[in-house]
């Protein structure tokens, strides 16, 4: 094969290579996207424990996948959980004030101070949401 034809196999063979890459790039990235798990909670239920799990492991991405995307700022749950780095005992409950439910997060810290945040639970396309926004009955903590 003369020089000439060789450079050309091994331009187009490249080419070919690249193309295959990044296809199979493209279908990964579909992939995950369509199996991402779905946020929020099955049910209400679900939702608390979620809760408690997340904030007793200190995990910011799981809790941030519990609220209502259009009720909190993207790094909302990281700055929530910095806060809450001296408390001990914390646990999730809920509570219902009339027709809402709240998921309440409370705690004592080590100096004697109480951590309390209550949500409001809201349900959207099945799936079990915390509404970021505070609530604006009183008693939750």
């Amino acid at each position: 094969m003369p020089a000439y034809g060789m450079q050309t196999w091994k331009k187009r063979t490249l080419q070919g290579c690249g193309l295959a890459i990044f296809l199979g790039w493209i279908v990964w990235l579909c992939v995950a996207i369509a199996n991402e798990p779905p946020g929020g909670a099955a049910s209400l239920e679900a939702l608390r424990n979620d809760v408690r799990t997340a904030v007793q492991q200190n995990d910011a991405d799981r809790l941030q996948s519990l609220f209502d995307e259009d009720s909190v700022a993207d790094g909302y749950a990281k700055s929530f959980l910095g806060r809450l780095k001296g408390a001990d005992a914390l646990d999730s409950t809920l509570e219902k004030r009339g027709d809402v439910s709240y998921v309440v997060v409370k705690g004592g810290s080590r100096n004697g101070a109480a951590a309390c945040t209550p949500w409001a639970a809201t349900e959207k396309e099945s799936r079990w949401y915390l509404d970021g926004t505070p609530p604006a009955v009183g008693g939750l903590c």
